[in-house]
This record gives structure tokens, C-alpha cells and sequence, in this order.
């Protein structure tokens, strides 16, 4: 006997590629019957799209539903982007099953979902079991603890194995972690990954467990069938099935969430937005101001290319809004020592990145730009720094509110082991509607 498991991952609101992968999976779900099993692994929600900014992601709980999704887990895009009710509740209308080991509400200690969940054909007890990336800092600035994964798997492992005959891990933790699951727990039959954007055509064995993933953006709906004698699995088969291959389809998700987004008037009379990657604008100079007051610090950092698209002026909405500022991107208060705001200022008047595309860490435009900062005076001529009109003491300590994607090292070392509050749940375009008689 054969059973299927189709598996999506990391969507991210690209909904024109999942309404064909809609029409595919239901037409296999009409030839395959009741032998067929269709997952998500989570991130299928992006508020860059507009129908699922309208909708705070019920909209693609919908689209889940309308595909006959029978399991899904959340990733980080579901768990640190929505308010924390929001994700709580996400869910409730769903007809499918939601789980995760280690999703915890910071007050109870309790699962927000439940850990496992168990599927019977024919005889066939399909354990389903799902974990999330460790996004620690931004989880607990949600109100939630996501630590511990591998642990919580091992004692939830534990229990399913002794009430199915086949497991599944459903990984939103990427693929080194997938490849450390397989080692780790030899009772897991096949994991299907996400997270970090990998795919593999045919998937593939590694210490006897069949790993599969399928990309991103929805280019890819995998397709794994397990056959079985009796209930022993005799083999395990790994395959993707390229959208662009699939029937096109007419959809209109785009213009719904726009026509919902314009409902909300932000400003009556507002100025034009212009967009200049490579220096600074009315509007980047009055972002650092709302930054600097939402945050309370002394200094404001912030890339030019943020501002993903122009406005003419005029009546300005939430959807105007959206599209200049669709990122998933929130505002981060951070202690740092005089030196290290001198260096943070020298890095970024490098612009090492100005020309970069940058995809991934909430940006959701396309070239980066440059460095732009607020709160901090300098007389090059003399290398002398002013915050607040006060000489610039090395030891002392300032406050520099910024953007939770350089948080992690990479730009600016100085911030990876500095104190931070991350301000969540708000992005950047909340945090304009706030202060929007500023503009």
C-alpha cells in the first residue's frame, strides 16, 4: 500500500504560485483519495502581500483550508510577525491540524499547540510532529518561549513512537538541523524541512531517514510516498514538482488586500515620498525621528533603500503605507559604549552594502542603499563626536535605536552582544501610522 505526504514551505504570501499549487494538490487529492496526506511547514504567512496584511494571515489559513492542508506547523514569519492574540487565535477557524514541540506562552509555560498529531489509513498510525526555529529574543519581546527544541522533541518523540508505525518531523529549524534530527532520533522515518530555503529535487537518505524540502516562495510542491507492507515501510520515494510546470490560474489576492488596505486613510494632505537609495530624504529624516521617539534613545541608524517605493503625495493610505515600507522589520533599542557608536559610525559611512540586493532578515525590497544616521553630530576635520550637543565620551553609554535585521552581527559586530529591547510587535510602518502627524 502506498500513501503520499505532500508538503509545502516557506510560501511567504508568493499566492500566485499557490493558487496553482492549490489547483495541483486537490486534483491529487481527487486521484489519491484518502491515502494522501498534505502538509505545511510554516511561513506560508508574509505581510508584504497585501491580502495577508489586510487580513493579519487569516487569509492564508483560508487558502491552507481551501487546499485541504491536514497538518501544519508555524516558522518564524507566523511566530514573530503577527501579535501575540493574533497567532494565538490564527488558527481557530482552521479545519486542520496546528503543531509544534516547542512553542510556549512566557506567562503559562503551556503549548500554544499541541505537539504531535496522529493520522490512521488503513491500519496506518502517521505520527506528525513539528518544531520552530529558536528566534529566542524576538519570541520573548512577544511574549512567548521557543527554546529547547531538540529537547522537547526527544520526550514528545518518545511517546509517539509507542502509538505509531511510521513518524514524521515537520522542521522549520533548517537543514543542518534536519540532518542532526535524523542522527539524533532513529525512530523518525522522514523529515520534511524548511526555513532556510533549500530544496532537493529527489530528496535523500541520510542515517536512514528521508529528508525532502521544497524551496521557496512556493516554486516547489513535494511529494513523498511511503509504501508499506502491512504497516513496515518497505521504501521511502522523494519528489518536487516545479510550479512553473503546473496549469496557470487566475487570481485576485492582490487586489483584494489592496482594496482593504485603502479603506484606512493615514493623512489627508501628505507630501510626496520620493525614494533615494544614495542620500538622505524628507522622509528618511523624519522616519529617524519617529525612530528616536519610539525607541527613547540618543541616536537613529537606518538604510535608505527601506523605502521600497515612491508616493506622489496627496491622500495617503495604509496600503501607500504598505508598499513603501512592506517589510517585516521592527525597531530594536541598543546600549552601546561612545567607542563603539564612533566605529557603527564609521562602518556605515563606508556603504559597504549601498548597491547589495538583499534578500532574507525582513527586507523586503530590493537594493539596500546607504547608511543614515540621526542624534550624532561630527566634525570630521577634527574626528570629534556630539550627542545631544555633548562631546562623545568613549566609556560612556548611549542609547541608538535601529533595525532588528543589523542585530545579528554580520554589519555590525558591535550590536551582537549588546544589550537590546527589541520593540515588538510593531514594524516600521506601524511605527509611521503612530507618529503620523510627523509627516
Amino acid at each position: 500500500m502506498d500513501i503520499h505526504i505532500f508538503h509545502t514551505n516557506d510560501v511567504h504570501s508568493h499566492l500566485h504560485n499557490y493558487k496553482k499549487q492549490m489547483q495541483y494538490v486537490k486534483g491529487k487529492r481527487a486521484e489519491y483519495g484518502h491515502r494522501m496526506i498534505y502538509v505545511d511547514i510554516g511561513d506560508h504567512v508574509d505581510r508584504a502581500h497585501p491580502y495577508t496584511e489586510s487580513t493579519l494571515g487569516k487569509a492564508n489559513v483560508a487558502l491552507l483550508d481551501e487546499a485541504g492542508c491536514d497538518v501544519a506547523t508555524i516558522g518564524n514569519n507566523e511566530g514573530i510577525t503577527l501579535p501575540k492574540e493574533t497567532l494565538i487565535h490564527l488558527y481557530d477557524d482552521a479545519d486542520f491540524d496546528v503543531v509544534c514541540v516547542n512553542l510556549r506562552d512566557v506567562d503559562t509555560g503551556e503549548l500554544v499547540f499541541k505537539p504531535y498529531t496522529v493520522k490512521e489509513i488503513d491500519g496506518v498510525r502517521i505520527g506528525f510532529i513539528a518544531a520552530t526555529v529558536e528566534f529566542t529574543p524576538f519570541y520573548l519581546a512577544e511574549g512567548f518561549l521557543v527554546e529547547g527544541a531538540f529537547q522537547y522533541l526527544e520526550h514528545y518523540l518518545a511517546e509517539l513512537e509507542k502509538i505509531t508505525d511510521c513518524i514524521v518531523v515537520m522542521s522549520h529549524l533548517g537543514m543542518y538541523d534536519e540532518e542532526r534530527i535524523a542522527e539524533t532520533f532513529p525512530c523518525v522515518d522522514v523529515i520534511l524541512g524548511a526555513h532556510t530555503h533549500h530544496h532537493y529535487l529527489d530528496g535523500y537518505e541520510y542515517a536512514d531517514t528521508l529528508i525532502s524540502a521544497a524551496g521557496r516562495y512556493g516554486e516547489y510542491t513535494g511529494h513523498v510516498t511511503l509504501s508499506f507492507e502491512d504497516k513496515t515501510i518497505n521504501a521511502k520515494r522523494a519528489t518536487l514538482i516545479e510550479t512553473d510546470m503546473l496549469v496557470g490560474v487566475e487570481e485576485n489576492y492582490y487586489q483584494i488586500g489592496k482594496s482593504m488596505l485603502e479603506k484606512t486613510i493615514v493623512v489627508e494632505r501628505a507630501n510626496p515620498i520620493v525614494r533615494n537609495l544614495y542620500r538622505i530624504s524628507e522622509f528618511t529624516y523624519v522616519l529617524m525621528q519617529m525612530l528616536k521617539q519610539f525607541t527613547e534613545t540618543d541616536v537613529a541608524l537606518i538604510n535608505s533603500g527601506l523605502v521600497a517605493d515612491a508616493f506622489e503625495g496627496g491622500t495617503l493610505t495604509q496600503f501607500d503605507l504598505h508598499r513603501i515600507l512592506p517589510h517585516s522589520i521592527n525597531a530594536v533599542s541598543v546600549e552601546i559604549t561612545g567607542r563603539e557608536l564612533k566605529e557603527i559610525y564609521s562602518v556605515a559611512n563606508q556603504h559597504e552594502y549601498k548597491d547589495r540586493i538583499i534578500n532574507g532578515l525582513g527586507f523586503r525590497g530590493d537594493i539596500f542603499g546607504c547608511f543614515l544616521m540621526d542624534g550624532l553630530d561630527v566634525v570630521e576635520s577634527e574626528r570629534k563626536f556630539f550627542v545631544g550637543g555633548e562631546l562623545v565620551e568613549d566609556s560612556k553609554m548611549y542609547t541608538i535605536g535601529t533595525l532588528d535585521m543589523y542585530t545579528f552581527g554580520r554589519i555590525f559586530p558591535q550590536f551582537k552582544n549588546a544589550k537590546k529591547e527589541y520593540m515588538m510587535p510593531e514594524f516600521l510602518r506601524d511605527i509611521v501610522y503612530k507618529y503620523k502627524e510627523m509627516l
